[in-house]
C-alpha cells in the first residue's frame, strides 16, 4: 500500500495523457537488455579515449556515458551540461560524437535491434545562438575526425572510411554519418533537416521558440537525443528551464540522470593548471563578482536579470485564496494595460489594506481578480470592462496612456463618471517609478494573489504567473524597467497591469474605510 501512495505522490502532478506517455516510454526502455547496453558503452568509451588521445576526466565520464546510453536505447532524452568555463564540456561532446559517427553505423550490423536506425549513418546537427559559436563545436568534432589518430582508425581495414569536408557539413562517405553546422538565431531560416542527435552549445543564449518550434521537430522521425551545454546567466531561458526539469525528474524513482554539472572545484581536482588559473582569477576579479559566479561557481544570477524569481512568486501566492469575483466592502484599485496588436487587454483588480500602512508608508496589496480581453474588438472591450468592474467598489482606475490608452481613458470616464480614471504616463521615468514600486512591494512581501488549487487551473492565473516569471529587469541609465524577454510569444501585459494598479497607491489619498481590512476574505 505504501508503494502505491508513493507512486501517486511522485507523479501526482501529471495529467492522464502524460502518465500514459511516461509509462509507455518506460516500458519500451525496460524491455532492453541493459547488460548489452552497458557492454556497448564500455567498448565505446575505449574508442572515445583512443580517438581523442587522452582519457576523459572523472567529472566528464558520467556525461559521456549518458550520451552513449541515450543514443543506444533511443530514449529521446534532452541532456543538459552546466560546466565551468574551459572545463571541457564541448570537448566531451565532440569526442563522444566523433566516435559515434564512426562506430555506430558499423555496430548496427551486429546489433540491429539496438542500433539498426544508424545503418545509414549518424546524423548530427551542431547549433548555437550565433554562427561563430556553432563553428566552435563543429570544428572540434571535425578536428577529432581529421586528426592523425582518427586517420589511423579510419584507415583500418575493418573501418575503411574516407572523409568529405565542406564549409558547413562534414561527411563520412562510406557509412553515411554527417555533422552539419547551423545557427539557432531567432531570425535565421533553418531548413527542414532530420537528425539523430542535436547539439546546442552556449545554450544559455538560445532562443526558446527557435529551439522548441524549429530545432526540436528535426528529431521527430528519429526520436532524437538533444544535448544542451552552457553556463549560467542573468535570465531564464530554454537552458535554465530544461535544467530545472531534468533536476525534478531525477528525483523520481528509477529515473535516469539527465543533468550534469561541474563547477571549478570539481575541475581543479583533476587539473593543477586549471586550479592555479581560477585561483588567480578569483583574486583578480573577486570570488563574489558576477563574472566569477557565472563562469566558475555556476550560479544563476536571476535576482539581477529577472524581475522576480519563481520561488518568490510561489511564496507570495496565497494557497487559501480563490479569485474574488465581487467585492464592495472597501475601495479597490484597478490597472488596465490596453492591447497593442497581438497583446491582450488585461484588467487587474487589487485590494489595498488602507488602514494599516507600515512605518515606511507601504500598504498591503492583494490581487482579487483578472480580466483578459484577448481577441475582442475595442467597442466590445469598453462595455465588458465596465460590466466586470461593476462588481467592485472601485476607487480609481489607472490606464497606460501610451498608444490607444488615451482613447480608452476618455471612453471610460464617460462610461464610469463616478470613478477616478488616471492617465499613467509611459515615459521612462514614470515607468521606472512604478516598476520600482512593484519591486519594493514584492521584496517587502506587501503583495499577494490567489493561488488556491482551483485558481491554479485558470488560464488567467497561469498566464499571470508565466509572464511574471519571464519578466526581465532592464536598466536604462537611472531607470529600471520590467519587460518581457525578446522572444516570440512572450508578453508582459499581466505584469504591466499589476504595476499600473499598484502605482496608484503611491499618489492617491488614503480613503476612509468603514469595514475591517480583512473582510474581503469573506467576500
Amino acid at each position: 500500500m505504501s508503494d502505491l501512495v508513493d507512486e501517486q505522490d511522485e507523479f501526482g502532478d501529471e495529467t492522464e495523457a502524460e502518465r500514459a506517455a511516461r509509462e509507455m516510454l518506460e516500458d519500451a526502455v525496460n524491455s532492453i537488455s541493459m547488460e548489452t547496453v552497458e557492454m556497448l558503452i564500455d567498448k565505446m568509451m575505449l574508442v572515445v579515449d583512443e580517438l581523442s588521445g587522452h582519457p576523459l576526466r572523472p567529472y566528464q565520464i558520467p556525461f559521456a556515458r549518458r550520451i552513449l546510453e541515450s543514443l543506444i536505447i533511443n530514449d529521446g532524452a534532452t541532456l543538459t551540461a552546466l560546466f565551468a568555463r574551459q572545463s571541457g564540456k564541448s570537448e566531451t561532446v565532440a569526442n563522444v560524437i566523433a566516435a559515434v559517427m564512426i562506430m555506430f553505423p558499423r555496430l548496427a550490423k551486429i546489433f540491429p535491434d539496438l542500433l539498426g536506425r544508424f545503418s545509414e549513418g549518424v546524423w548530427v546537427g551542431a547549433f548555437a545562438p550565433v554562427d561563430d559559436q556553432a563553428d566552435t563545436l563543429f570544428t572540434r568534432i571535425t578536428r577529432n575526425l581529421q586528426s592523425e589518430r582518427a586517420m589511423d582508425i579510419l584507415a583500418d581495414p575493418d573501418i575503411d572510411e574516407t572523409v568529405v569536408s565542406k564549409s558547413k557539413e562534414f561527411h563520412l562517405k562510406k557509412c553515411g554519418s554527417l555533422v552539419r553546422k547551423q545557427t539557432a538565431h531567432p531570425r535565421a531560416t533553418i531548413e527542414g533537416r532530420t537528425y539523430h542527435l542535436m547539439l546546442i552549445d552556449e545554450c544559455q543564449g538560445a532562443d526558446e521558440v527557435m529551439v522548441n518550434k524549429s530545432i526540436g521537430p528535426m528529431g521527430a522521425s528519429t526520436n532524437a537525443t538533444m544535448i544542451f551545454t552552457g553556463t549560467p546567466t542573468y535570465t531564464k531561458g530554454v537552458f535554465y528551464k530544461t535544467i530545472q526539469m531534468n533536476k525534478r525528474q531525477a528525483t523520481r524513482r528509477g529515473a535516469r540522470q539527465n543533468h550534469f554539472d561541474a563547477d571549478w572545484k570539481a575541475v581543479a581536482k583533476t587539473s593543477e593548471n586549471y586550479k592555479k588559473f581560477v585561483l588567480k582569477e578569483m583574486l583578480r576579479i573577486g570570488e563574489d563578482s558576477d563574472e566569477f559566479k557565472l563562469a566558475y561557481r555556476l550560479m544563476w544570477l536571476l535576482d539581477r536579470g529577472m524581475f522576480v524569481t519563481s520561488e518568490r512568486l510561489e511564496e507570495l501566492g496565497d494557497k487559501s485564496m480563490e479569485i474574488v469575483p465581487a467585492y464592495s466592502n472597501s475601495p479597490v484599485i484597478v490597472g488596465i494595460d490596453p492591447a497593442r496588436k497581438i497583446d491582450s487587454t488585461i484588467v487587474t483588480v487589487v485590494w489595498v489594506d488602507w488602514d494599516h500602512p507600515d512605518q515606511f508608508g507601504y500598504y498591503e496589496h492583494r490581487v482579487l481578480s483578472w480580466l483578459d480581453l484577448g481577441g475582442m474588438n475595442w467597442e466590445e472591450q469598453y462595455f465588458r470592462i465596465v460590466e466586470f468592474l461593476s462588481n467592485y467598489r472601485v476607487m480609481a482606475v489607472g490606464i497606460d496612456s501610451g498608444g490607444v490608452g488615451d482613447v480608452v481613458a476618455q471612453r471610460l470616464r464617460i462610461l464610469m463618471p463616478h470613478t477616478e480614471v488616471v492617465d499613467v504616463s509611459s515615459s521612462r521615468p514614470e515607468q521606472s517609478k512604478r516598476w520600482k514600486h512593484l519591486s519594493e512591494l514584492i521584496d517587502r512581501g506587501k503583495i499577494g494573489w490567489p493561488a488556491h488549487a482551483k485558481t491554479r487551473r485558470l488560464k488567467a492565473y497561469q498566464r499571470f504567473i508565466q509572464q511574471m516569471a519571464d519578466l526581465e529587469k532592464h536598466f536604462e541609465g537611472p531607470h529600471v524597467l520590467g519587460a518581457a524577454p525578446n522572444e516570440r510569444d512572450a508578453h508582459d501585459d499581466y505584469a504591466d497591469s499589476l504595476a499600473i494598479a499598484c502605482s496608484l497607491t503611491t499618489d492617491l489619498t488614503m480613503p476612509t474605510v468603514e469595514v475591517s481590512s480583512a473582510s474581503w476574505l469573506r467576500g
